[in-house]
């Protein structure tokens, strides 16, 4: 339903136009008429029609100035200017004053309820696309602490490869960084404090924690729940400063953070990393803000701890096994599980014989996760499922206190991630399977090939004859010849049917290489198979004759 107000200084015309539309167009709604121009911009900025008739020669406001002020208040209205002149002149300053169509009188109603019919499809297309467009930012909405966790877990564990994907991915979130620096808060003693709290009553907790961050950071600084009881802040710069301004800027905001906290009775350690120009190294920035923030275990609670106030937990830098990882990946995606888990466990005794922090072990099985997990998807994974599996596990990682648990989560991960993969597998290899089936059937009378029926299952020749004769028990040719010799008996019961054409129809062009195959595959000839079927049944006690058994 489209609404409509009538703007013509004539009464006999509004009533003429009101009969018309009133009587040949149920989809169009009057609200109001208006005799002069004030009258008409008065209704309308009240009533907000969808479209506006609008005759030009109006008393007070003509119908040209009252349009150009319609369409400032409402942009969307559509206006039809009504004009007694036919003149280009006209029609010309009337489309420049924001109308959409215009009509010159007296009016044809046929003329009129076209312009409308036209108008109104515009308009009702303009509503679908603003429906369709709120839509999708309740969808973006909801999505939201999705999207930001999700933009924090690629940033951290540097998976943004290039600043373009992210200025783009920052700005979506609304934030203008060139630069950044991390802070990572955490509640102390979280667990103990709330260890005869529910969990209902636990999650409350972090969720006042987290909005009092919010609201005191501002809009345009990310604040993220990362995994146990941590709390992400990241802290863009539009334009490159220098560590020296940067630094007390941060220690500030932290401090704001850390004693607003406290007036709700819960103590807060940040841990604040090294700030960079470069957004592709800000994950840095995370690694040494976590390892600060833990050092409260030894300097106490309630603390704004800055990296460089802890020069011995300089970054010691170690070549990464990336030999053992490319190996690692071609197992995976091949399902080959214990050798997988074996290059797994030497790759990781490299790692954690290097001189590296617990936090810096971490981060490099973390982005092992997100590797192992595409080569998983590769290989047939569910990547839905896949990304859930990812969220958990992070979590679980947080938590690892040592380095004998990272080891234990990691091979879990690999389990699921294999677990998941073969699962995935198999009813993939189903569904393809008896589509190709279908597909077989339906076209056995044809010449088809193994490489055409690979092909419409979007599979290579090889492993689709490998996961056919899985599925099926026979191979594809066995398969195809029983499908045709399985018509051909339906054909023979036929006695007008002659055995070249029960041999074509069967998808044998050969008549005489069809013989040989229906009687390798029966055990006798096609005539003696008909034979056979016409021969009346042995009465009851009476022995019949010795009969060839056909193979079915």
């Amino acid at each position: 339903m489209y609404t409509l107000l009538i703007a013509d200084d004539e009464q006999l015309e509004r009533q003429a136009l009101r009969f018309i539309i009133e009587k040949r167009c149920p989809d169009v709604r009057i609200i109001g008429e208006a005799g002069d121009g004030n009258s008409a911009v008065s209704i309308a900025v009240r009533e907000k029609p969808d479209i506006v008739l609008m005759d030009i020669r109006m008393p007070e406001l003509n119908g040209l100035e009252a349009a150009r002020a319609i369409r400032t208040m409402l942009p969307h209205t559509a206006i039809i200017i009504l004009t007694a002149f036919d003149e280009f002149s006209y029609a010309k300053e009337a489309l420049s004053s924001g109308a959409v169509e215009y009509l010159l009188k007296p009016l044809h109603p046929n003329d009129l309820l076209q312009t409308l019919e036209a108008v109104a499809a515009k308009v009702g297309e303009r509503k679908r696309r603003e429906q369709e467009e709120a839509e999708l930012r309740k969808n973006v909405e909801q999505a939201m602490p999705f999207i930001k966790h999700s933009f924090i877990q690629d940033l951290l564990s540097g998976k943004i490869s290039d600043v373009d994907s992210f200025r783009d991915r920052a700005g979506f979130l609304g934030i203008k960084a060139e630069a950044g620096v991390i802070l990572v808060a955490n509640i102390d003693n979280f667990k103990q404090i709330t260890r005869s709290a529910s969990e209902l009553e636990r999650q409350i907790v972090k969720q006042r924690v987290y909005q009092q961050t919010c609201e005191f950071v501002g809009k345009e600084t990310l604040v993220v729940p990362f995994g146990g009881d941590e709390i992400v802040i990241l802290i863009g710069y539009e334009a490159a400063m220098e560590q020296a301004q940067v630094e007390p800027q941060v220690r500030a905001m932290a401090r704001k953070i850390r004693d607003g906290i406290t007036q709700l009775g819960i103590s807060l350690t940040i841990g604040i990393g090294r700030y960079y120009d470069d957004p592709l190294q800000i994950h840095k920035s995370y690694l040494e803000a976590s390892s600060a923030q833990q050092q409260k275990n030894y300097i106490g609670d309630n603390q704004i701890i800055h990296i460089d106030d802890l020069p011995h937990l300089s970054e010691v830098a170690f070549r990464y096994p990336f030999h053992y990882e490319r190996n690692l990946l071609d197992k995976v995606r091949c399902g080959e599980r214990q050798q997988a888990k074996e290059i797994l466990r030497q790759l990781l005794h490299e790692i954690f014989t290097a001189k590296a922090s617990i936090e810096m072990v971490k981060a490099c099985v973390l982005e092992l996760l997100i590797v192992l997990s595409r080569a998983a998807v590769e290989g047939g994974a569910s990547l839905e499922k896949l990304t859930l599996l990812n969220f958990n596990c992070i979590n679980q990682l947080t938590n690892c206190a040592d380095r004998e648990e990272v080891r234990r989560w990691i091979l879990d991960a690999l389990d699921q991630f294999m677990d998941n993969m073969l699962e995935n597998r198999t009813s993939m290899n189903v569904r393809l399977i008896n589509k190709a089936c279908a597909y077989i059937t339906e076209n056995f009378h044809k010449s088809i090939s193994l490489e055409e029926v690979a092909q419409t299952v979007h599979l290579s020749p090889y492993y689709f004859s490998r996961i056919f004769k899985a599925e099926q028990g026979c191979n594809f040719v066995d398969f195809l010849t029983k499908v045709r010799i399985d018509k051909a008996k339906q054909l023979l019961q036929n006695p007008e049917q002659t055995v070249v054409r029960v041999a074509a129809e069967a998808g044998y062009q050969d008549a005489s290489y069809f013989c040989r195959v229906f009687r390798q595959e029966v055990g006798v000839t096609p005539n003696q198979y008909r034979t056979q079927f016409k021969q009346p049944k042995p009465s009851r006690g009476t022995p019949g004759k010795q009969q060839q058994l056909s193979k079915t």
